[in-house]
């Protein structure tokens, strides 16, 4: 597996280390395509003065399409904690994006595909959840390979999207001590019934769909690709067999005590539910959910920002693991 770096990266003034992964995976039996997913850059960033053998460690994940960059407000908060940080591109987000806008926005990231005919659906969202579970893996391996990073301690966080990614690694393949999620919960099924506005995806799927989608591919087409991603979601609603694999929640037998998971949300969260999110909580062993007034999907209308609360929310969640 070629592993390139380390070049020097500095995220919210703390340098760290940047790598680049080439380990090939099949997302869609499209050499070149397969080819632009398979490879991502990651970050390390290390605490000071703590041996490596006894620092923690915390992977985290961006939302759909979003470049890891979009976390780099966490690296301060947790290597002055004496915890370290990975970051990394998921598919279709930043440098392993196809179109590589940076911007964060789905339509843009998914229209490569779309134009080569490739189906967005919930057999790709499984391939992607799959690879960005074994990618958090070959992050932790080269950690404790690289850096000597022997310690036990090994914490998921993701934002959005980022919080299914993270929480199919922590139940379907066990990584992880805990799972700490914001503006995100683990229930895929329950996500997808909150998101598009309930009839939206219902009528995507439907031959209406197919006729918006022919007429936003000729007045906006912009638009046009939120069709198939709507269609994606009504497989995730009213689960197929890919749908229902996808799904953390389906391997939540899988995590025992002591694996914590906590989850942060916004009282005012239009694509989050909060009572969905509180629900799935209640069904780990060990879980939580907070929800904070005033705050949407990573926006607030009054108070202290979105970046505070997440970052009060690490510092609370990891505090046991600070450098005393």
């Amino acid at each position: 597996m070629p592993i390139y770096g380390s070049d020097p990266i500095t995220f919210d003034g703390i340098t760290g280390h940047r790598y680049w992964i080439h380990e090939p995976f099949d997302f869609t039996g499209i050499a070149g395509i397969d080819e632009r997913l398979s490879g991502f850059p990651f970050a390390v960033f290390l605490p000071h003065d703590r041996p490596t053998h006894q620092t923690p460690l915390v992977i985290g994940i961006q939302g759909m399409c979003a470049p890891y960059g979009w976390n780099a407000f966490i690296v301060p908060t947790l290597t002055q904690m004496g915890i370290a940080v990975a970051l990394f591109d998921t598919p279709l987000a930043g440098e392993r994006g196809l179109a590589r806008t940076f911007s964060g926005l789905v339509q843009n990231e998914i229209a490569p595909l779309l134009d080569r005919r490739i189906s967005l659906d919930t057999k790709l969202l499984l391939q992607i959840f799959s690879c960005t579970a074994r990618d958090i893996r070959l992050v932790r391996d080269f950690c404790r390979d690289r850096y000597h990073f022997t310690d036990s301690r090994l914490a998921l966080f993701g934002v959005s999207m980022g919080v299914l990614q993270s929480a199919f690694a922590f139940t379907a393949d066990g990584i992880g001590e805990r799972l700490l999620g914001a503006i995100g919960h683990a229930d895929i099924k329950a996500f997808a019934k909150s998101w598009g506005n309930f009839i939206l995806p219902d009528l995507a799927a439907s031959p209406l769909g197919l006729l918006t989608e022919a007429l936003l591919g000729q007045c906006q087409p912009n638009l046009k690709c939120m069709v198939p991603v709507l269609r994606m979601v009504k497989h995730l609603k009213h689960p197929d067999e890919y749908g229902h694999a996808c799904n953390p929640m389906t391997y939540i037998d899988r995590v025992k005590p002591p694996r914590r998971v906590r989850f942060l949300v916004g009282e005012r969260d239009r694509l989050v539910d909060v009572a969905a999110a509180k629900a799935c909580a209640s069904r780990f062993p060990d879980g939580a959910c907070y929800v904070v007034p005033g705050m949407g999907h990573g926006t607030s209308n009054f108070g202290s920002s979105f970046v505070d609360h997440v970052r009060y929310f690490l510092v609370t969640q990891l505090g046991d693991w600070r450098q005393q």
